[in-house]
């Protein structure tokens, strides 16, 4: 049995998705690719900019640098510096039946015992929504679930349901 439990889209470590589309789609056999296209910003950069008005040179050298790192990692498809601590980013995983993800500390998908498939990331308190929102950091972004006909869904939080001519 395939099933999924989705939780709110946040990241609590440095880089924060800030404007995206994010897929998972999953195929029959329990495959899955799991992609991310679009911005994230390192929250200690923009910390340090709000409270000095600009990030030092050395700082922003340091972030560009960054961008250079992520590109080793296989699920990085491109990844740019685009200044004031933020990144366009293009990842993309291809993953095996049974084969848990960690993207970045963005997203996450695990398989349970129990055959049950979650797709997660960090949940954001109203409070913490408020203290990004003073850095000038607004979350806004999607989260495509593709899912096989054979599945079954125990749960989720989404915001909008697939619909079929009204029928469903």
């Amino acid at each position: 049995m395939v099933a999924l439990a989705a939780s709110a889209v946040v990241l609590t470590g440095c880089l924060i998705p800030e404007s995206f589309k994010a897929k998972a789609d999953f195929a029959a056999n329990g495959d899955y690719t799991f992609s991310y296209d679009g911005t994230a910003v390192h929250a200690m950069a923009a910390a340090e900019e709000k409270q000095k008005g600009l990030l030092r040179e050395k700082d922003e050298d340091g972030l560009k640098a960054e961008a250079t790192k992520m590109k080793k990692d296989p699920m990085v498809q491109s990844a740019e510096y685009l200044g004031h601590g933020r990144y366009q980013l293009k990842l993309l995983a291809k993953k095996k039946t049974g084969e848990n993800l960690k993207m970045m500390d963005i997203f996450s998908v695990t398989h349970g015992k129990d055959g049950i498939i979650t797709i997660a990331s960090p949940k954001l308190a109203a409070k913490d929504v408020q203290e990004l929102s003073k850095l000038g950091i607004k979350i806004d972004g999607t989260l495509e679930v593709v899912l096989p006909k054979n599945a079954t869904i125990v749960s989720h939080n989404a915001t909008s349901e697939p619909k079929f001519f009204g029928l469903f």
